[in-house]
């Protein structure tokens, strides 16, 4: 489907219905995932990792960009 601009005082209350079922879904969907993230011990363990060493600019821990799509 096409994403136009349109108002909403242009739009039907089925319209309006689906736009909103529609965000929402989109919306559950992402707390979703982020919850599943943050229940996963191990990853939330290397994100915390990932996060204190770019603080301390360990740059040895990260892979460039380059080297990673080149993979």
């Amino acid at each position: 489907m096409k994403a136009t601009k349109r108002k909403v005082s242009d739009m039907t209350i089925d319209e309006l219905k689906s736009v909103i079922h529609e965000v929402i879904t989109e919306d559950m969907e992402a707390w979703r995932e982020t919850l599943e993230i943050m229940a996963d011990r191990k990853l939330m363990k290397q994100i915390r990792e990932a996060d204190e060493d770019w603080k301390t600019g360990d740059e040895s821990t990260y892979v460039s960009w380059t080297d990673l799509k080149n993979a």
